[in-house]
């Protein structure tokens, strides 16, 4: 055979075996369709059936081991997916849950992939399990996982779950103007859809197209194109109202005196939401309650020189904010605290996305990174803006700018620029790169105490401007089975991002990743992966900061557990000017989903650690522990106990540097997939504090909820004799309503 015709016929193979498929909808009367869990012969009769036939996990692209089949149909107004997952009943993982609180690993699961723009640069994933439980997350199309996945999005959908007798039935409504999408009355979409099961203590996962492992980019993968005619585009304006109350109290000073309760505190406030055109949107809100109603899991911050971080909860946050997401973490929206009004507008267009944000802060938090250290602050009224601009070139290169800005009521202020773009050469080779440069000019205040210096300035606030600057750059290569990559960072001493979280600075990171991944469909372990990861620290003078070998070694075997262990040793840490040498610890770490009613978690470290809060920080030997569980009883009730232990000792075992415990407790009851009723209790041991905090929540989309709830608190500080001490007498006591409720207009 000639060499011409053996290649023509490789390449045709090639693409014929990843070739895109067209599925051209049927037009329906939005009457004939019900969101029961049911489907009937004449919904079947207008939907256009769409195949989930290929195995993606442990397979590689081969015959799926179940049976599903897919109805799509839509309306002026909607698009509507009816599923049949066929299925042993006994067989199907889940629970009614919370909104977002769906298990992945250990539930089944539909997905449903959007891609309206066809260039990747983001792909909507709406999904559900077996009992209609809903979850949303947006992917970009990045160079790493952790980069791409964005849990945090939401959007507005209806689904309904049903198990029958051999499987279970999965509807979903979905508003074709909650997913931005290009101009024009006729549509064609990007889209997948996926469903995820345990069969045999196995994970699986099905697709409904081809998918290649050699390209890491799933998002461009994403190719069969729904045809949608005569779209009639509804814009969307909508009012958010709320209006919230606490009352809460404490004891004035010892055991015996009573809970002295303020007046009840009361807000109202309004959002609005404005459709600009299909693809943006304006937002704006006057003094909305930005308050949590899931408390944070407390983090172990006894031995942490620096500030730690915590995820974005507040719903106006997290729309379109994947715009604002940085390597080098020049945005953090939770450095917006609590603002009297604030808006954005978002823009997702056909070749470009942008965003602008800006607000009236009313108590600022302010971090400084240091070297070795942070410092924080607590900071008053400031004005913030945040503006990023990005252009698509193709599917796998973009570039952008943008700016933050912080100027501080009374004077100071904080500016930051940057560029950032990601190229990509080939399927699997990839450039990576962010540029930034900050002007600074400190407010006068007493946030910050401390006298320690940089740069010959102060770290006190006291007028003084400076400047800096962060770069980011990241070459990778990625296979279907080996991930390379070489990442260079630098933050100069003057680098400061006010609107941003970076708690450290003075240090340029070359690191070097080297990455194994398997799946197998036959043996007692269906996935493998090992890395080694290299690191080498120095300051802007060159002094050496820090050498280090990170190993890790992870494999899922019987009854879907995933064993990790983790080596990180530093040959070399230098902290405050000491130099501390072979400084390693081990991580074990076991993730378990043997039954469908049972998850656990354990993980283990033990090895050395500096005990940084010293006065003159030593070596010790560092003994740790984390347990959680979560068991699920019927489809409604779960509990989820956990303990985070913690102990570091001095190498001649004389004492420790400290010791203890974080334990929590949470208790669920999912009335339906709308209504649940909660108490979180946690107890922590470092400062011998105590809380308990029951919930009942109404949350029926992401925006609308009505909660009522509280706090009762114990702290030590009211115990004169630590013998004495109590955790279960309250000594602060809070109470909170709220009820926000979406209108569309």
């Amino acid at each position: 055979m000639p060499k011409v015709t053996l290649l023509f016929l490789v390449v045709f193979l090639q693409s014929s075996l990843y070739s895109q498929k067209d599925f051209i909808l049927l037009k329906a009367d939005e009457s004939n369709i019900i969101i029961d869990g049911v489907l009937s012969k004449e919904e079947k009769s207008i939907g256009v059936m769409v195949p989930v036939e290929y195995e993606q996990e442990p397979g590689d692209n081969t015959p799926t081991k179940v049976k599903t089949d897919v109805y799509v149909t839509y309306t002026d107004s909607y698009l509507y997916f009816g599923i049949k997952a066929y299925a042993d009943p006994q067989n199907i993982r889940g629970q009614i849950r919370p909104r977002d609180k769906v298990e992945y690993q250990n539930e089944d699961i539909v997905f449903i992939r959007f891609d309206p723009f066809k260039d990747a640069r983001a792909n909507y994933i709406i999904g559900a399990n077996a009992y209609g439980s809903q979850l949303d997350i947006r992917v970009k199309n990045a160079t790493t996982e952790e980069d791409a996945f964005d849990p945090n999005y939401n959007t507005i959908y209806e689904t309904k779950g049903n198990i029958v007798s051999d499987g279970y039935i999965l509807e979903f409504k979905i508003p074709l103007n909650s997913i931005p999408y290009p101009k024009g009355k006729n549509q064609i979409w990007h889209f997948n859809l996926s469903r995820v099961y345990t069969l045999d203590g196995i994970f699986h996962r099905s697709q409904s197209q081809r998918f290649d492992r050699n390209d890491p980019c799933w998002a461009c993968q994403v190719t069969d194109r729904l045809i949608m005619k005569d779209v009639v585009y509804k814009r969307k304006v909508e009012l958010l109202p709320y209006i919230s109350g606490n009352l809460s109290g404490e004891r004035e000073s010892s055991l015996n005196d009573p809970i002295n309760f303020e007046g009840i505190n009361g807000e109202v406030g309004i959002g609005v939401s404005y459709d600009l055109s299909s693809s943006a949107s304006l937002e704006l809100t006057i003094n909305p309650d930005f308050s949590q109603v899931e408390a944070d899991k407390t983090q172990l911050d006894i031995n942490s020189a620096y500030a730690l971080q915590y995820p974005e909860l507040r719903p106006f946050f997290n729309k379109g904010m994947d715009l604002l997401k940085f390597m080098d973490g020049a945005f953090y929206s939770r450095t917006i605290n609590s603002p009297s009004i604030s808006s954005k507008i978002i823009n997702q267009g056909e070749s470009s996305g942008s965003i602008m944000l800006t607000a009236i802060d009313q108590t600022s938090p302010y971090l400084i990174g240091g070297e070795d250290k942070s410092y924080i602050g607590d900071g008053a009224v400031s004005y913030v803006n945040a503006f990023r601009h990005q252009k698509l070139f193709n599917s796998g290169t973009k570039l952008g700018a943008f700016t933050t800005n912080r100027f501080y009521e009374g004077g100071g202020y904080g500016n930051l620029f940057g560029i950032d773009g990601l190229i990509t050469i080939n399927k699997i080779w990839r450039i990576q790169f962010e540029l930034i440069k900050n002007f600074n000019k400190e407010p006068i205040q007493d946030w910050i105490d401390s006298d320690d210096t940089f740069l010959n300035k102060t770290v006190r606030l006291d007028g003084e401007k400076f400047s800096g600057s962060a770069t980011y750059f990241r070459f990778s290569r990625q296979t279907e089975h080996w991930d390379s990559s070489f990442f260079y960072r630098g933050i100069t001493p003057g680098y400061r991002a006010d609107v941003g979280f970076t708690p450290k600075n003075n240090r340029k990171w070359l690191t070097f990743t080297q990455k194994y991944e398997g799946l197998f469909e036959e043996g007692i372990i269906s996935k493998l992966e090992t890395s080694l990861k290299g690191d080498i620290t120095y300051n802007y003078d060159n002094d050496l900061k820090s050498r280090n070998l990170d190993f890790d070694l992870s494999f899922v075997t019987v009854g879907k557990t995933e064993i990790k262990y983790n080596y990180d040793i530093n040959f070399l840490r230098n902290y405050l000017g000491v130099d501390y040498k072979n400084v390693g610890k081990s991580d074990l770490t076991i993730l378990g989903f043997p039954t469908s009613n049972l998850t656990f978690v354990t993980k283990f470290t033990f090895g050395r650690e500096i005990a940084y809060n010293e006065d003159i920080p030593e070596i010790g030997r560092e003994r740790s522990a984390y347990i959680s569980l979560e068991y699920k009883i019927g489809e409604n009730f779960n509990i989820q106990p956990s303990i985070n232990y913690a102990k570091l000792e001095r190498l001649d075992k004389s004492n420790n540097f400290f010791s203890g415990y974080i334990s929590r407790f949470a208790v669920r009851y999912q009335f339906n997939n709308d209504l649940s009723f909660r108490i979180i209790s946690e107890y922590n041991d470092f400062n011998e504090t105590f809380f308990i905090q029951p919930l009942l929540k109404w949350n029926p989309n992401p925006s609308t909820i009505f909660y009522i709830g509280g706090n009762q608190n114990s702290i030590h500080d009211f115990n004169v004799d630590p013998e004495d001490f109590d955790p279960m007498r309250v000594n602060q006591s809070q109470f909170f309503v709220k009820f926000q409720y979406l209108i569309g207009l």
